[in-house]
């Protein structure tokens, strides 16, 4: 379809864009100093809700400002009440409001990304989200002030913004993997299978393996063998490369801790948790097979 080829040729524009990558490296790079891993970082992540936060957060000014935006038109269209113009107006103010946690989610999300294309894209639709919500702003002001006409023509404009950033959201997430759960394609390992002489796993160390296409870390301590996928759920990161702290390994990249025992997230960045393995040693080999 043309529209779908024209839309393709915008993303990939943007994808490419230079100027907008060093925007969002600039942009991203005091971010991801300011709010490091810790309870803030988990916050704005989503850890406590097993899910990014960001995509969630953005249904709060969307639905209000949508919201709005209707009841204008039906304003434009004639027919409504004081009440109701009260309630578009109450609506783009708390649009305003939810916008900036939002917006912090979001960015704090983009600071965990070294990608040139990912940090382009996401610099647009930053932007068009910031210029629409100072749009929305404007409106509740002109609002406030008696300026209506003026105020619903900002809205509008607003919305015209809201939609392009949203399309870019979109396109971050469901083409380019954002926030996406870096394990969830790979299948279980059903049967028990061979990955590594067990001579050849030293104590205190992880190590790297792969079987059947799948990475795994494998790691012995206490007498027993601990395995999980290697690759981080967060950014994909190699935990094998990480540091054991206690019964936890500490991703290398963006530093998510994650239970050795189960795979559980212990702190984020990271939402998902590692699929884990059962192990066993046979006949001197180490074996493994999915949990579950």
């Amino acid at each position: 379809m043309v529209t779908v080829r024209w839309l393709e040729s915008l993303t990939e524009g943007l994808e490419r864009s230079g100027a907008l990558s060093a925007a969002g490296r600039a942009v991203t790079k005091p971010v991801a100093k300011l709010v490091q891993a810790g309870p803030v970082k988990d916050l704005l992540s989503g850890t406590w809700l097993g899910h990014p936060a960001h995509p969630m957060l953005t249904d709060l000014p969307i639905g209000a400002w949508t919201s709005a935006s209707l009841l204008d038109l039906a304003e434009i269209l004639g027919g409504t009440s004081a009440a109701t113009r009260r309630g578009s107006d109450t609506l783009v103010g708390l649009g305003v409001l939810a916008a900036l946690p939002t917006a912090a989610a979001g960015l704090s999300d983009l600071s965990d990304e070294v990608e040139a294309p990912i940090l382009a894209t996401g610099s647009a639709h930053a932007l068009g989200s910031v210029a629409a919500t100072g749009l929305f702003a404007a409106s509740y002001l002109a609002r406030r002030g008696g300026k209506r006409a003026q105020g619903i023509t900002l809205s509008l404009i607003g919305v015209g913004l809201l939609t392009a950033a949203s399309f870019l959201g979109g396109h971050l997430s469901y083409r380019k993997g954002l926030g996406v759960d870096h394990n969830a394609f790979e299948g279980p390992i059903t049967d028990w299978t061979a990955v590594l002489d067990a001579t050849e796993l030293a104590s205190g160390k992880p190590q790297h393996v792969t079987v059947s296409g799948q990475d795994i870390m494998l790691y012995r301590m206490d007498g027993t063998i601990a395995a999980l996928a290697n690759r981080c759920s967060h950014r994909g990161g190699p935990l094998h490369e990480g540091e054991i702290d206690g019964q936890e390994i500490v991703c290398p990249w963006h530093f998510s801790r994650f239970s050795l025992q189960d795979g559980s997230v212990t702190r984020g960045p990271a939402v998902a948790p590692q699929p884990g393995y059962e192990t066993r040693v046979r006949q001197g080999k180490i074996e493994v097979r999915s949990t579950g």
